[in-house]
């Protein structure tokens, strides 16, 4: 039951950004806080985040807008843009809770006293204090857009890889030249780059989707030479824990959601093997295909010689998504943790 939530934040809950405008995270949490009959205030009315992932699209938040102030129920506090720790003075006495969707956002850190929701999160490590996981996940407007797709059996028979360059894609650098070239044998692979509009149409009419993203990292806190000549780049690099000779980070994306949400067959790296951690965690071959880099080839030809489990896999992992990380239940979770509840 959601009353309790509302009795616990009557007075409402600002919603911060530090740098720039609130992002996609926030964004949703803010529909989930409204559909939970939550009052929100928020620093500015601009969202950033992707067009076909866009929350709040066609709402007038002007309404919503007001300076920091104190006296309220709950302050989120957005430092993607920084991912550096930014107090909050004079709020009185709400519960504060920091929130971080940026790329590098595994070295953030936050005092041991303070929540950090954090993206890309790994379960082989941790840069301290107290961490809860949060996925990019799912606005309404991109269920919306993708709750009349059409059948599985009409959709063409072909991957879809149209990533934009970027820096820091390491994963996705090494399956381009093993992984995709496997699977471009038996499948083609659709490698336009496409507008908003065209690239949600592909994906609702395509039967498979490339979402996996990730740069590989080792550790380097205990190498002495960053010690001596660069302290604090080595004190960043410095975790708690770190419990495997390499990890993949980075690994969330708006393409993995947007993929769920068309009932695509979502591709990724396998979640339980390489430690991505989430409230609530897909499972392989029911939710979505998993790559394993041990075996690159051999995956490609296991997504193949499984293609009759396509359309079930594609419809679960809609559901399982919608369920665990569209606003509604995501905002439930941020404000039960926010109150200390499992």
């Amino acid at each position: 039951m959601s009353d309790d939530l509302r009795n616990a934040f009557a007075r409402g809950i600002y919603f911060h950004a530090v740098g720039g405008p609130l992002t996609h995270n926030a964004g949703c949490l803010v529909e989930g806080a409204i559909a939970l009959e939550i009052p929100v205030k928020l620093c500015g009315a601009h969202i950033t985040s992707r067009p076909v992932s866009m929350p709040l699209a066609g709402v007038n938040l002007t309404s919503h807008v007001a300076p920091l102030q104190n006296g309220l129920s709950g302050y989120i506090v957005d430092i993607t843009h920084t991912n550096a720790y930014a107090p909050l003075e004079g709020i009185g006495d709400g519960r504060t809770a920091y929130l971080n969707q940026s790329d590098s956002a595994t070295f953030s850190r936050v005092p041991d006293n303070e929540t950090l929701f954090v993206a890309h999160e790994n379960k082989f490590i941790d840069r301290g204090g107290i961490r809860h996981p949060i996925a990019f996940g799912l606005s309404r407007g991109l269920i919306a857009a993708t709750e009349n797709r059409p059948k599985f059996s009409q959709r063409q028979s072909k991957a879809l890889r149209n990533f934009r360059a970027t820096l820091s894609q390491s994963l996705r650098a090494l399956l381009d030249i093993s992984y995709v070239p496997a699977l471009d044998k038996r499948l083609p692979v659709d490698r336009a780059n496409l507008g908003p509009a065209a690239y949600l149409q592909s994906l609702l009419s395509s039967s498979v989707c490339l979402a996996y993203g990730g740069d590989f990292y080792s550790p380097i806190a205990g190498n002495a030479w960053f010690k001596q000549s660069d302290p604090n780049l080595a004190a960043l690099h410095d975790f708690a824990r770190f419990e495997a000779p390499a990890a993949v980070l980075r690994w969330d994306s708006f393409r993995l959601w947007e993929s769920f949400a068309a009932g695509c067959v979502t591709v990724h790296l396998d979640f339980e093997k390489y430690g991505f951690a989430l409230p609530h965690v897909p499972i392989a071959w029911e939710h979505y295909v998993p790559i394993d880099l041990d075996s690159i080839a051999a995956s490609a030809e296991q997504l193949m010689d499984r293609s009759k489990e396509w359309p079930d896999i594609a419809e679960r992992g809609r559901a399982w998504a919608i369920k665990h990380y569209a606003p509604k239940p995501t905002a439930e979770r941020v404000l039960r943790a926010m109150l200390g509840q499992p």
